[in-house]
């Protein structure tokens, strides 16, 4: 295994994995503690449109999707890199040709064999069509099979986070014998009904507004896994029937647990139930009021400092997370290696928020209001975005600002309202992980204004980030590329091309009796495979 960095190893190595040795092999699950066969998990799922994490981001895609489909490789403890579907890869010396050499007895849950050129098909259809797919792979020019088992990346130019990207949760591999059929890759039926992928589980039951289950793969590749026999995934949205659930051990596992800080000091007092903010290091979950730059009033970059200064982040991170988080003071999350406070902070001052409206052109009207807008609520997450939400509206109010609140009903409204761009402001929130190429470059990058979720749905555009982003994605020294991050970060919160709230609140909350739970930084969205029940 190859480390990338840790809380003593600072320094990114020019590319992750140029010092990996030929001979890796598949991890041996050591250290286990007397794992047992069989029995099994109940989780829990908000709801999700797709099982594919190749062409949709997030958790609720993500955590079952990590499980269904394998990857090139997988993300350990201190953020190492351990083979999966690849047993083994090179890095040539100018750090431009990635040689993988993948095992050669995996299978799709159908039965047909997994080969270079499924490899193949699926890095390019995220590339494509996942909302950061260009951020991760924009710099593979071409990629070659020259074996059934190998295959060769080419790249324009050096990739530090390369590595990051090739596992399950960003870059499943997916059987070309289905997908390539010319169909929409997003909208693919067999996204959803008879799913056959590449993972440690497979799909027997899907009913998107109910339950999914998933079976273990008799016919994985890696001998005597998964433990388990089946993952259960009840569709449960509301927060305190989960809590309820949780008390009475209805959900065993609960990563992104999604639970009020309240909530946690009465679940830390239940016997048989524990919790952890562990397994998130690599997710860094920000929130952020991100508004529509398009037009008036939002395209007026001293109207968004106005706003700005009217929202006490402090006082929102006391109150509504209970103090267990801190305000955002950018794009990157406080736990990423590259995250820097040296950027422009906007202290809580409605008076020069008022004055800053007035200096825009933006006075008290006949009608009383400056202006009005229609802020949007997503359906996920409503224990941190609605209350808020309600907090802006009464701040605007103060400001003689009509907000009016528009609750999503579900995921796939938000998304369409979002995605199309037909909106004025949005509550929303995304994850950083650990290399900002992934997380962060999706939200700022001009060439990545789309009809796409999570990308830059705002419409952001500056030729001067432009620059630094791209110079960041390719600097291979750490300390040199840390300080582009800082400069970016102080660009972003200058230009406000969003506005930073508190970062989240992220728990995982389990019962006891489950042994190897995931100890990587992606938790719950890394493959269970060797997860098991002791009773």
């Amino acid at each position: 295994m190859f480390t990338i960095f840790s809380a003593t190893h600072k320094r990114l190595l020019p590319l992750i994995v140029a010092a990996f040795a030929a001979s890796a092999t598949l991890p041996a699950g050591t250290a286990f503690a007397e794992p047992k066969q069989g029995g099994s998990l109940t989780s829990f799922s908000t709801g999700y449109r797709t099982l594919n994490p190749g062409v949709q981001s997030g958790a609720a895609t993500g955590a079952p999707g990590s499980q269904i489909f394998a990857g090139l490789v997988t993300v350990e403890k201190d953020y190492e890199i351990a083979p999966y579907l690849a047993k083994s890869w090179s890095v040539s010396d100018d750090q431009l040709t990635v040689t993988f050499d993948l095992v050669e007895d995996a299978r799709f849950h159908d039965g047909v064999a997994i080969t270079g050129e499924d490899v193949k098909f699926s890095l390019e259809t995220v590339k494509a069509n996942h909302p950061f797919g260009r951020s991760m792979f924009g710099s593979v020019e071409s990629i070659d099979v020259p074996e059934p088992h190998k295959v060769v990346l080419n790249l324009s130019q050096p990739v530090p986070g390369l590595m990051l990207s090739l596992q399950p949760l960003l870059m499943p591999i997916m059987p070309k014998h289905i997908y390539d059929d010319g169909q929409d890759m997003k909208k693919h039926p067999r996204n959803m009904e008879d799913v056959v992928g590449s993972g440690p589980f497979k799909v027997e039951e899907n009913i998107p507004a109910e339950r999914l289950t998933l079976v273990r793969n008799e016919d994985f590749f890696i001998a005597d896994r998964p433990y388990l026999d089946r993952i259960a995934y009840p569709i449960v949205k509301d927060p305190l029937t989960r809590v309820l659930m949780l008390e009475k051990g209805e959900i065993a596992y609960a990563p992104f647990s999604g639970i009020r800080p309240n909530d946690a000091k009465r679940l830390e007092n239940v016997d048989g139930v524990n919790m952890t903010t562990d397994g998130y290091d690599a997710i860094g979950y920000i929130h952020y009021l991100e508004l529509n730059l398009r037009d008036k009033p939002f395209s007026d970059r001293n109207v968004r400092e106005a706003l700005a200064h009217a929202i006490d982040t402090d006082f929102l991170s006391k109150v509504i997370f209970g103090g267990r988080t801190v305000p955002g003071t950018g794009p990157l999350h406080t736990g990423n290696p590259f995250y820097s406070a040296d950027t422009p902070h906007y202290d809580a001052d409605l008076d020069k928020a008022a004055s800053m409206l007035d200096e825009a052109g933006y006075p008290k009207g006949e009608n009383g209001e400056r202006f009005s807008f229609t802020l949007d609520i997503p359906s996920w997450a409503p224990q941190a975005h609605v209350p808020m939400a309600e907090y802006i509206q009464a701040q605007m109010a103060k400001l003689d600002i009509k907000v009016e609140l528009r609750r999503a009903p579900d995921f796939g409204t938000w998304v369409k309202r979002i995605s199309s761009w037909d909106y004025e402001a949005t509550m929303n929130g995304s994850f950083n992980y650990p290399d900002p190429v992934i997380g962060m470059h999706r939200h700022f990058d001009c060439d990545n204004i789309k009809n796409v979720i999570w990308s830059n749905t705002q419409g952001y555009c500056d030729p001067e980030m432009d620059k630094m982003l791209d110079a960041a994605a390719i600097e291979t020294d750490f300390e040199a590329r840390k300080k582009i991050y800082a400069d970016i970060q102080a660009k972003a919160q200058q230009d406000l091309a969003m506005i930073y709230m508190p970062q989240d609140f992220s728990a995982t909350v389990y019962q006891d009796g489950i042994g190897n739970l995931p100890d990587s930084p992606f938790g719950g969205l890394a493959p269970l495979t060797n997860v098991y029940l002791e009773d």
